[in-house]
């Protein structure tokens, strides 16, 4: 028992700053939790980045010390130390290359994919349109609004509309007193996007 304890705490170790990043990339994110085989591979892969990057950082040091400047000793609790930043470094830089969509229009850009970074087309959508919206509702009835607030995916969440006002038959808005209206995702039965943006008439 004590030889497989020994053996796995190492292990351990290594993995944990590959899971942090996971664990951050998933916090931080619309993105739905994959399978537990499948946040292994992605801690896996994260581990394989952070370990490579710390190999280079490792390098680095050894090549500034042979030039005579001491930056400390490297030894396993300097290798720690900075695979456990490079991972929450790496967490954060993936969840913004996740969330802004910059290195998807790069790669779009050069006929590498068509897709976007988002989650889903439903919340691409939400993200790269910011406009009014009116939702149909499935007893007809028509909420026009800005959308604080999406739910990630259309089958679960909630609507946050501000300034919302119901739109009657004749086409016409009419306010009520709310600044505020949430509405669940499960009453809505689809979205209309309008072409007037945030402060316009």
């Amino acid at each position: 028992m004590d030889d497989l304890v020994k053996e796995v705490i190492p292990l351990l170790q290594y993995l944990i700053p590959g899971f942090v990043s996971t664990w951050i990339f998933y916090t931080l994110t619309a993105f739905k939790r994959p399978d537990t085989f499948g946040q292994i591979v992605q801690a896996l892969i994260f581990t394989f980045v952070i370990h490579g990057l710390v190999l280079g950082g490792e390098a680095i040091c050894l090549w500034v010390g042979t030039k005579g400047v001491s930056v400390g000793i490297w030894d396993g609790k300097a290798q720690a130390i900075w695979a456990f930043v490079v991972s929450v470094m790496l967490g954060f830089l993936s969840c913004n290359l996740a969330s802004n969509d910059k290195l998807h229009v790069w790669l779009r850009f050069r006929n590498v994919t068509r897709k976007t970074s988002y989650p889903s087309q439903w919340y691409s959508t939400f993200a790269r349109h910011d406009r009014l919206i009116t939702l149909h509702l499935n007893d007809e009835r028509r909420l026009f609004g800005w959308p604080c607030e999406w739910p990630s995916e259309p089958a679960n969440g909630q609507f946050v509309m501000q300034s919302p006002k119901w739109l009657g038959d004749d086409g016409i808005a009419r306010p009520f007193e709310a600044d505020l209206l949430v509405i669940d995702s499960s009453k809505v039965q689809w979205v209309e996007f309008t072409t007037i943006k945030e402060g316009q008439s």
